[in-house]
């Protein structure tokens, strides 16, 4: 057997291979996604998205979740926004100068290469 042919044959075994293992993870995954949203819809509704939450042991809704979450967020946006763009500003114009430009870019680069939940943990 030569070389080309020989190469095809392992070829064609990988991409079985790789056929394969995908289609065995594709399977357990639907299997999950089905169960949850067979047993989760029923759970749905207006009331989970629109109430208080309740005293423990009674059901109720999200809302206090819903909007921590969403003021979390907006306060945050509102306080990292202008620093992000006065950075942005200073390392445009100033950039090539001052001890501080370098230190700048350096967190700058440190927090765009971090997974954020990384940066979290610590």
């Amino acid at each position: 057997m030569d070389l080309y042919t020989r190469r095809l044959l392992i070829n064609r075994f990988n991409l079985t291979v790789s056929l394969l293992t995908m289609l065995f993870g594709l399977f357990w995954l639907g299997w999950i996604l089905f169960t949850l949203f067979k047993a989760g819809f029923g759970g749905l509704s207006a009331k989970l998205f629109l109430e208080m939450t309740p005293p423990p042991g009674s059901d109720g809704g999200l809302l206090n979740a819903i909007m921590g979450s969403l003021l979390m967020g907006a306060a945050g946006t509102a306080l990292g926004t202008p620093v992000g763009i006065m950075a942005g500003i200073y390392l445009a114009e100033f950039g090539s100068r001052g001890w501080l430009a370098p230190v700048t870019r350096f967190i700058s680069d440190i927090l765009l290469s971090a997974p954020s939940i990384v940066v979290g943990l610590f």
